[in-house]
C-alpha cells in the first residue's frame, strides 16, 4: 500500500494521503510520477551493466518504452539494483549515503521489487515522504532534493533507472535539515494513525 505524507518546514507531520487518486495528484506538484509494475521473475545475477539493462529490459521493455525517452531513453540507459538483505555489513555505510539529501543529475525511476521504501522529496518549504512497496515505481525528475531510507535493518531489493549512461551522479545538497522520522519510526507513526482513523 502507498503512503504519502506531508512536513512543513520544521519537520512536523502535517497530512497523510493513502488513496492512489490524492498520492498521484500531490506528487505531480513537485513533478514526480507513481506508478505500479506486475512483479516478474527477473534473473539479475549478471549484477552489473549492460547485462543487467538487457536483463530489465527483455522483461519490462513494455513498461520501460511507456516511461518515454526522458525518463528511460532507451537507446543509452543505466541500471542500478539496490539490494539488501537483514545483517548485510554493507547497508549502514550505504544508507548514511541515502540520507544525506542529494540531487541526481538525470531523472531517476526506483522500481521496488521486494520489502519497503521511504523517500523524502522537497517540495517547497516542506516535504514529502512517500513509502512504496514491491510493484510500485517512482519517477523523481533530474534536480530534486532527495533522501531514502529502508530502515534500522533493511530487507529491500530495487532497480535504479537513469536517464543518462553515467548512472547514480550524486550531488550532495549540504541542506541543514528537520529532523524527519527515519523508516522505522514512520511506519510506526503511520500504523498508529490509521489504526485510529479505523477505531473511530
Amino acid at each position: 500500500m502507498v503512503a504519502l505524507a506531508r512536513f512543513d518546514a520544521e519537520g512536523q507531520w502535517d497530512a497523510t494521503w493513502v488513496c492512489d487518486g490524492l498520492v498521484r495528484q500531490n506528487l505531480a506538484s513537485i513533478g514526480v510520477r507513481f506508478g505500479r509494475w506486475p512483479l516478474r521473475p527477473l534473473d539479475l545475477r549478471a549484477g552489473h551493466g549492460r547485462a543487467v539493462v538487457q536483463a530489465v529490459q527483455a522483461v519490462y521493455g513494455e513498461e520501460l518504452k511507456a516511461l518515454g525517452p526522458d525518463l528511460f531513453p532507451l537507446d543509452h540507459p543505466a541500471v542500478e539494483r539496490l539490494a539488501f538483505e537483514p545483517g548485510d555489513v554493507r547497508w549502514p555505510a550505504r544508507r548514511a549515503q541515502l540520507l544525506r539529501e542529494h540531487r541526481q543529475r538525470s531523472a531517476e525511476v526506483c522500481f521496488v521489487l521486494s520489502g519497503n521504501g521511504l523517500f523524502y522529496l522537497r517540495s517547497g518549504t516542506g516535504f514529502l515522504a512517500l513509502l512504496c512497496e514491491a510493484g510500485e515505481w517512482v519517477a523523481l525528475p533530474a534536480g530534486l532534493a532527495r533522501r531514502f531510507d529502508a530502515g534500522d535493518v533493511a530487507q529491500f531489493e530495487a532497480l535504479r533507472l537513469f536517464g543518462q549512461p553515467q548512472g547514480d551522479v550524486a550531488e550532495p545538497t549540504d541542506a541543514i535539515l528537520p529532523a524527519l522520522p527515519l523508516y522505522d519510526e514512520f511506519v510506526a507513526r503511520l500504523l498508529e494513525q490509521v489504526g485510529e482513523e479505523l477505531s473511530e
